[in-house]
């Protein structure tokens, strides 16, 4: 039974016990187990019977078939004959695995190897086989939200599998090679008590479609999004993989080549958005070869689903513009209103992704300022409250603005209100708010002018007489192990999911003690503390930093997958079928 605390008794303790000499033990940590033969954990929800759904990445333990590697990957693990290699070392295990990883390994004619595998935590950490029994190894599979029911939801890649192709070479002679495809893309899970169903997308024809779950409330309606019809420009690429000449020679199947169109969409960046012509975007366009829309989908006790509703874009399509353009539920609340993000057009930069409300099917923007142009919505609370981050442009780097948009508010109300952020200028991203106001997440503490900044957990009350933001490892024990880098959920009495860091010893190949920083699911459960005596300047060198750039280990939390840079963390009181 989860602990009962006074929440404005919380803020008011933390508020009192920050300064500039001081930090504030107000919560104890406690560490949930990362599942067994991963590295890496990121939790994503929690429900009110303490139930935590989230991602494992990097499996530790894959038995890796080297003749299914590129003998270029192997050449650079230093490898050149795999008859003599025994057992690979911990340094060529982790080349090789990063090399073949899931939309990062373009070569279709070698094992494509998924590293994020569905977590979770019901005082045991498990993996959660959305595929079957068996686990796969080649696909990936995420779960972002679990109800009060205990139904999760989220979302797999389809597995990959091998596949030979045989074709006649201008020698006249037959070749046949191996081809790793799948059957869709990707698919909507729901999950509980070992069962999964999934949601099928209108629109398979190509690759099979895709669709995703990304939240469900209390009465099961969950919200995502799925495929509804090919791009035009997707259309005339596809085209392009298949000949009218009856003599050309075709060295490949025509679903390789329409899966390469996809995953040079899928892995395209933002470019229109970069701040200037001499720099670039670090935020993932994540195109597709479909137009998709955001999805409420109504799901009985089974996960089988009732009804299907599909929601609208912030503007229609361009003539001009052939490209996909689409929507995506993030979130939903228990009133039926979701949020997200929808392609919209921005005067100078063209095609841009915003934040979007879907109201009786229609997306609502959540601003009109050119000032921004990028965002998305992340949660939304049963005071139709909803929370996300704008992008603009500040001292030549892109920076996320959190907000607060209140769906209710009257004609002569401001429904926007953005948030300060630790400083003036710091990149601030909400992830989830709960009904008495509390928004947790992660935002820069380092004013500085380098695009890639330390980041931490935050935790901010909007209820307060002062709302401040709030360094959530200003809140623990100064001898905390733990640097707490992104808050991502919190609950109805104030417990806080959380992503931290923490270092962690292996022994390398020549047999050395070495140390490396892992990602860790913590719960930060509220205690009657003091404050503590460390200075926070002592406190910060300690715990080291963590910067999130486009790469690295705290990179890994955004996982980018399907909702470009937003980090898909659900409150856990609106998730319950």
């Amino acid at each position: 039974m989860m602990k009962q605390f006074a929440l404005k008794g919380l803020s008011a303790a933390i508020l009192a016990s920050v300064s500039l000499t001081a930090t504030a033990d107000i919560f104890e940590i406690e560490e949930l187990p990362t599942a067994e033969n991963y590295r890496n954990s990121f939790p994503k929800a929690i429900n009110e019977s303490g139930f935590v759904v989230g991602i494992s990445r990097f499996p530790t333990n894959i038995d890796i078939d080297l003749s299914q590697v590129s003998p270029t990957i192997l050449a650079n693990a230093g490898i050149t004959d795999i008859e003599e290699v025994d057992e690979l070392t911990p340094e060529q295990y982790e080349f090789i695995l990063n090399n073949v990883a899931i939309n990062a390994n373009n070569n279709v004619q070698q094992i494509q190897i998924g590293l994020n595998t569905a977590f979770l935590y019901d005082g045991l950490t498990q993996s959660v086989p959305l595929l079957g029994d068996t686990p796969v190894i080649t696909a990936d599979s995420f779960l972002y939200s679990i109800n009060n029911a205990n139904s999760a939801v989220g979302v797999t890649t389809g597995p990959f599998y091998p596949t030979e192709y045989t074709y006649t070479n201008s020698d006249d002679e037959e070749v046949t090679q191996t081809f790793y495809v799948r059957d869709y893309i990707t698919r909507g899970v729901w999950h509980r008590d070992g069962t999964t169903t999934m949601v099928e997308p209108a629109e398979t024809a190509v690759l099979g479609g895709e669709s995703a779950i990304m939240d469900v409330n209390d009465s099961g309606l969950a919200a995502g999004y799925a495929s509804t019809a090919l791009s035009p420009f997707a259309q005339e690429r596809i085209d392009a993989c298949s000949s009218d000449d009856p003599d050309a020679i075709v060295t490949r199947p025509d679903e390789v080549c329409v899966y390469g169109v996809w995953l040079e969409l899928y892995n395209q960046r933002a470019s229109n958005i970069a701040p200037s012509f001499f720099s670039r975007s670090d935020y993932a366009a994540r195109r597709s070869i479909y137009d998709i829309r955001g999805h409420l989908w109504q799901l009985d006790s089974n996960g089988e689903v009732i009804s299907t509703t599909e929601l609208g874009t912030l503007q229609e399509r361009n003539e001009e513009d052939d490209r996909d353009f689409s929507s995506y539920a993030f979130a939903v609340n228990n009133n039926g209103i979701a949020a997200g993000q929808s392609w919209t057009y921005h005067p100078e930069r063209g095609a841009i992704r915003m934040p979007a409300i879907f109201q009786n099917a229609d997306a609502i923007p959540v601003t009109e300022n050119e000032d921004f142009f990028w965002g998305a919505a992340t949660d939304i609370n049963d005071n139709n409250q909803a929370v996300g981050y704008l992008v603009e442009s500040r001292a030549g780097n892109l920076r996320n603005t959190a907000f607060i948009y209140d769906v209710d508010a009257t004609s002569d109300e401001q429904p926007l209100t953005l948030l300060p952020g630790f400083f003036s200028g710091s990149s601030t991203v909400p992830n989830a708010i709960n009904e008495n106001g509390i928004v947790v997440g992660t935002g820069e503490i380092e004013a500085t002018l380098s695009s890639v900044r330390r980041r931490v957990g935050f935790w901010y009350d909007t209820t307060a007489e002062t709302p401040e933001f709030i360094n959530l490892n200003d809140a623990v024990s100064c001898d905390s192990p733990y640097f707490i880098v992104e808050a991502n959920d919190v609950t109805e009495s104030g417990e806080v999911l959380a992503t931290a860091l923490k270092t962690q010893e292996y022994v390398d190949s020549n047999g050395d003690t070495q140390t490396r920083e892992v990602a860790v699911a913590i719960k930060m459960n509220p205690i009657d503390g003091e404050v503590n005596s460390c200075r926070e300047e002592e406190n910060r060198v300690e715990r080291s930093g963590a910067a999130f750039g486009s790469g690295g280990l705290a990179g890994l939390a955004l996982l980018g997958s399907l909702i470009t840079f937003v980090r898909r963390n659900r409150r856990q009181n609106i998730k319950k079928s």
